[in-house]
């Protein structure tokens, strides 16, 4: 198998996702406390609602998504999706140019009514200076999210002070995750709140990655110094 209780899976995709789940939560139930493997699923708030069957809001994607949407569809999808719990630790929700989300799933598999999800909304960076500037490019910014929010959680599993970390982070970016980390993850008042602020810190990385993209032209390419403008302009988020 390619994966293991320390491997790191970001799914990018919602296609094929019973399988895939139930593949997953196999492998992780061989997880111990010194294990470092974990699985998160990025998608959109509109493709959220649609695997839940929730109905969004007349303006359809084009509108932002009320917490009443998210947290209905996110129950709807670990109601759906069995396998979730045990499989993925959080979900990863954009939501174009408004803030997304990420949601932690319940690894207790009884999910009521009453059932809350610790939810986390995170900062969107404002390109509106940028579009009155020039064009925006964003096609492939949700590929590059995917991409900047693995190389974030990696370095932030792996990297250890005073050795020489093997991934694509770059030390002087590498610097700043980890001083950004700190900052959001000291006021956290739970182990669960300090991983995921961890997650939030890696995943707003992602988005800054996406942000920078839509600058180019090209595809997925971003300049490295708009990414840490951008991401080291994000505000902490917010803890819901």
């Amino acid at each position: 198998r390619l994966a293991g209780v320390d491997t790191l899976v970001l799914i990018d995709s919602v296609i094929g996702l019973t399988p895939l789940l139930s593949a997953l939560k196999t492998i992780f139930n061989e997880k111990d406390e010194k294990s470092v493997g974990g699985a998160v699923l990025k998608l959109n708030a509109a493709e959220l609602c649609k695997l839940a069957g929730v109905a969004k809001s007349p303006g359809g994607e084009a509108d932002r998504v009320t917490m009443e949407e998210l947290t209905s569809s996110t129950k709807g999808f670990v109601q759906k999706f069995a396998d979730a719990a045990g499989a993925l630790d959080y979900l990863c929700i954009t939501d174009g140019k408004y803030p997304g989300y990420l949601v932690e799933i319940p690894q207790d598999t009884a999910i009521g009514s009453e059932t809350s999800f610790r939810t986390w909304q995170m900062p969107a960076v404002d390109l509106t200076t940028q579009a009155k500037e020039g064009m925006l490019y964003p096609i492939g910014a949700g590929d590059t999210v995917a991409a900047g929010t693995l190389a974030a959680w990696q370095y932030l599993k792996h990297c250890n002070p005073g050795e020489e970390f093997f991934g694509v982070i770059p030390p002087t970016v590498g610097e700043k995750l980890l001083d950004v980390k700190s900052e959001w993850c000291k006021d956290a008042s739970c182990a669960e709140e300090d991983k995921g602020y961890k997650m939030a810190t890696a995943f707003a990385f992602g988005l800054a990655c996406g942000s920078a993209s839509c600058l180019k032209q090209e595809n997925s390419v971003f300049d490295v110094d708009d990414e840490v403008r951008f991401f080291g302009g994000m505000v902490k988020p917010i803890s819901q």
